[in-house]
């Protein structure tokens, strides 16, 4: 039997035992007798009671022993005030789902964390907003920037959505949600120019913080610990694969993905914590979540063409919960129906986007409502399986051989759609010279590392223990195990999935490092066992803070160093934006419009370029199949004939690698002037340069043909000194005379030539239009 002080001292040893208390007296003050079944208590936490003999056996049911010492030692009527125990805020409890307080010191903790989030994706200001203009990091986002900009120029209003017509297939089977929602926003805001590159310079933000708030919310859910929570976000502050796609400037598509899937998450995780039997779908809060995974499921699809990846975990986890519910005795049909509901709601709201606006193609369209026939498939034979007395070792052969089945039956009824299907698959596998089909675990580029810091490495074990958790029942840890896995798998297989898998790895890490600080003896316990208390963050004393930040800054320290590093491989440099500016200067002095003024560049910026010089800065596809080839090529006429009308500028930059003949090694090394080594270049004047010279900018013209008479054969030598804002050079040009003395020589840069013939010299000026017309020069004077 319990005595007194028997629940009293069990709180004092172990105050995370307090739910469990809660949950026992309240079962049992409605009933007599009652079984495990009918209390949700975790089963090692039910084995404490029954250990200290709180909880006694009576028959084949449970009582409480001492109902009076437990409503004492809970604060005198049995059910402690949740306000007491975190600190007097307003606990949300419903349908015995925790939700973080609103309580200002737990605000003002999370708004601290997100504040040193927002610091690691902003402290890039500077290199995004430069003279004026709102300098986009990366390639992509200024094709983004491209097709908002067309769309609020057709627009007549935020509510004009036929406006979106003007998108290109290419994107309304792309990013469709993406655009229009950029859209959407800065046509609130103003619909200007202006607006719309301060819309995507801070909608990565935007996202990195919503994202940050779906991390504590599933960390708390998942622990019932607000200090695995504010871990888990300043984790994701550091990690550098995710702070790289969610910095200021880096408008690209991935960081739009991340709230839609922290939503389903977290909406996912609150359907099969609270669905339980017939009693608990009374409450709408399984409702409410279950709609909010169609609506997430149909964010996901809608913003990305590769978004049906990103639903494999709901699958994943319906299949393992329903495996759960036959092994507890609960019905998978009742527990698992408001993800049904969820599922096909996200299949109806796709497909109807889909035949409205014909955004995505049918295959992509259509995976909602596979996904939605196989929850329904999956749920129905578990409970059949069920209802005729099956155990879980029966279910998982029968869903094992349902699945092969399916997906056979689907390759010989839908042959088409399934090798467009795999023929979409292969693109995991692709490894090419774009960075982020590289694998995580790439020997040669230590991603692993150098993307989430020492992150990762904390987040595994406790993966691991994730596993086995949800193996116990734990249908909160299904959810969070099941993603961090899945997204670990692809992420090993393209780094592209870093960002998603960040999220997850970030409420790993968070517990992880709680629980070493405990191990430490410089933090309370943290067991992960659901309760419906929250733990609760609070200040610690000066020297015990002192110890924490040393020990996060010991885990963190990595990423600290790798955000700003991975961060810098994006941004615009200083060189490259003076350079696009000094050519858009160029351009507009001369009237030239697209394609006169292209820039032809390295694919990985010709966007940029395009986008400040001519503002056309959809493709790059131009820049990728020519760049490459014009630095290796050898005669610069014949390229010029060739870029004629196409192209008006060409950039350099300091590169290894090419021979002293090459294009790339004349212009980038000697402004396309003669040497002992080279020829002159005759159509690609100088007009810019970097002050280190490590960019410099050509605009491609005919050049100004000085023509005159010599001795016959004769060498005739032109030279003239070409100022550039930050420096000079020396352009020198040679020809040979015919056999009649006759000579023409093509010059590229305006100036005073000198021009020698054997023992003589004229002088003939060369002036920017006569360089830029073609014009013929005859040489005026001899000394």
């Amino acid at each position: 039997m319990s005595d007194e002080r028997g629940p009293s001292e069990l709180l004092d040893e172990r105050p995370e035992l307090e739910a469990a208390l809660e949950a026992a007296l309240a079962v049992d003050s409605e009933r007599e007798g009652w079984t495990f079944d009918d209390i949700d208590v975790d089963s090692g936490a039910f084995g404490e009671l029954v250990a200290r003999d709180i909880v006694e056996k009576r028959g084949d049911e449970y009582v409480l022993a001492d109902p009076t010492a437990v409503r004492r030692a809970l604060g005198g009527d049995g059910g402690a005030d949740a306000a007491d125990a975190s600190g007097g805020g307003l606990d949300i409890d419903l349908d015995g789902v925790a939700f973080p307080d609103i309580e200002p010191r737990a605000v003002g903790l999370l708004s601290a964390a997100l504040a040193a989030l927002v610091l690691a994706r902003t402290f890039v200001v500077g290199s995004v907003y430069r003279g004026g203009d709102v300098v986009l990091s990366g390639n992509d986002p200024y094709a983004y920037r491209y097709l908002v900009e067309q769309v609020a120029a057709e627009a007549g209003g935020g509510a004009d959505f036929g406006a979106l017509s003007v998108l290109p297939s290419s994107m309304t089977k792309g990013e469709p949600l993406f655009i229009a929602t950029l859209w959407w926003v800065a046509e609130l805001l103003g619909g200007t120019t202006d607006t719309i590159g301060h819309v995507l310079a801070w909608y990565p933000v935007v996202s990195a913080v919503v994202s940050g708030v779906f991390v504590y919310l599933l960390a708390v859910r998942t622990t019932s610990d607000r200090r695995v929570g504010l871990a888990s976000v300043l984790f994701l502050a550091l990690i550098p694969g995710h702070a790289l796609r969610t910095s200021l400037g880096y408008a690209d598509h991935h960081a739009f993905d991340y709230p839609w899937l922290g939503l389903t998450a977290l909406a996912l995780l609150v359907v099969v914590a609270t669905a339980r039997d017939r009693a608990s779908l009374r409450s709408p809060v399984p409702w409410v979540a279950g709609a909010l995974v169609g609506v997430g499921i149909a964010g996901q699809v809608l913003a990305w063409s590769a978004g049906p990846l990103l639903l494999v975990p709901v699958g994943v986890v319906v299949a393992a919960k329903t495996l759960l519910d036959v092994d507890s005795g609960r019905s998978p049909l009742l527990a698992n129906a408001p993800v049904v509901a969820g599922t096909g709601l996200g299949a109806a709201l796709v497909w109807t986007v889909h035949t409205n606006w014909e955004w995505h193609t049918e295959l992509v369209a259509s995976t909602p409502l596979l996904l939605f026939l196989g929850v329904c498939g999956v749920v129905a034979t578990a409970t059949v399986v069920a209802r005729v007395g099956g155990t879980t070792r029966q279910l998982a052969a029968v869903d094992a051989v349902a699945g092969v089945v399916g997906l056979l039956a689907v390759r010989t009824l839908f042959t088409e759609r399934w090798t467009e299907a795999f023929s979409r698959t292969d693109l995991l596998f692709r490894s090419d010279a774009i960075a982020e089909t590289t694998g995580l675990f790439n020997p040669g580029t230590l991603g692993f590392l150098l993307l989430f810091g020492f992150a990762l490495v904390m987040a595994l074990p406790a993966m691991v223990w994730g596993v086995r958790l949800a193996a116990r029942g734990r249908a909160d840890w299904l959810v969070v195990t099941a993603y961090a896995w899945y997204f670990l798998a692809l992420a090993t297989l393209q780094v592209r999935f870093v960002g998603e898998l960040a999220t997850f790895v970030a409420v790993f890490a968070g517990y992880a490092f709680v629980w070493l600080a405990a191990k430490v003896e410089i933090s309370r316990p943290v067991t992960g066992e659901r309760t419906d208390t929250i733990t609760d963050a609070l200040v610690p004393e000066p020297r015990v803070l002192g110890l924490l930040c040393v020990l996060f800054l010991l885990f963190g320290s990595l990423g600290l160093v790798q955000v700003p590093v991975k961060t810098g491989q994006v941004t615009t440099d200083g060189g490259q934006y003076q350079t696009a500016a000094a050519i858009e200067r160029d351009a507009a002095s001369h009237g030239l419009e697209y394609p006169e003024n292209y820039v032809l560049s390295q694919w990985g910026k010709s966007r940029m370029y395009n986008y400040f010089v001519n503002g056309e800065s959809r493709s790059y596809g131009y820049a990728q199949n020519n760049y490459e080839q014009f630095l290796s090529a050898v005669n610069g006429t014949e390229w010029y004939d060739r870029m004629r009308g196409r192209v008006g500028y060409v950039v350099t930059l300091d590169v290894e690698g090419f021979g002293s003949e090459t294009l790339q090694s004349r212009l980038q090394g000697n402004y396309g002037s003669r040497t002992e080594s080279a020829a002159g270049l005759s159509h690609y004047q100088a007009i810019y340069a970097t002050e280190s010279g490590g960019h410099k900018a050509f605009a491609v013209v005919p050049g100004a043909a000085i023509t005159g008479t010599t001795g016959s054969n004769a060498t005739v030598t032109a030279t003239a000194t070409v100022t550039l804002p930050n420096g000079e050079f020396d352009y020198v040009r040679r020809t040979e005379a015919d056999a009649d003395g006759r000579y023409e020589l093509v010059v590229a840069n305006p100036g005073e030539y000198t021009v020698e013939r054997g023992n003589s010299t004229a002088t003939v000026t060369v002036d920017e239009t006569a360089v830029r017309n073609g014009t013929r020069l005859p040489v005026v004077s001899e000394n």
